[in-house]
């Protein structure tokens, strides 16, 4: 038909496909969506420090199998040991740029009523934006997060 005008739904398709296409070429490269993704890294492991310490507490009061939490030397991981044969159980490291800290010398571990025998703690996860704390409160036990969450 003569005179018509408009786009059929092949161009119209055809030219969001590349529209798409140069969208995922070009934003993922601004710092922008790289601190954000370095962000959500840091809230992802701050979970599963969470997840052990918790992992830790229940073996102890359920089990009466006594765990301890280290941090590695480098300060870019932290171990799971058992306390009677100093066997690890569970080796994290970290990706780079992430490091964790705790403001006790010793090791972090539970009694059989789930309560730090050391007392409370906080462990600290950083990288080059954020930092997450991970308080255990000495009475309770009780593990919480908090900071830029």
């Amino acid at each position: 038909m003569k005179g018509e005008e408009g786009l059929t739904l092949i161009e119209l398709i055809s030219t969001l496909a590349i529209l798409s296409l140069i969208f995922l070429l070009v934003i993922p490269s601004t710092s922008f969506f790289d601190a954000s993704k370095s962000n959500l890294r840091l809230k992802i492991l701050a979970e599963e420090v969470v997840k052990d310490l918790r992992y830790i507490q229940q073996k102890s009061i359920f089990e009466k199998e006594i765990l301890y939490f280290e941090i590695m030397e480098d300060k870019k991981g932290y171990y799971i040991s058992s306390y009677n044969d100093d066997k690890i159980i569970k080796e994290k490291k970290f990706p780079q740029g992430v490091t964790i800290e705790k403001n006790i010398r010793k090791e972090i571990r539970f009694n059989e009523v789930g309560v730090p025998s050391n007392g409370g703690c906080t462990v600290t996860l950083k990288n080059e934006k954020q930092k997450i704390e991970i308080t255990i409160l000495p009475a309770t036990g009780r593990i919480m997060i908090k900071g830029d969450y």
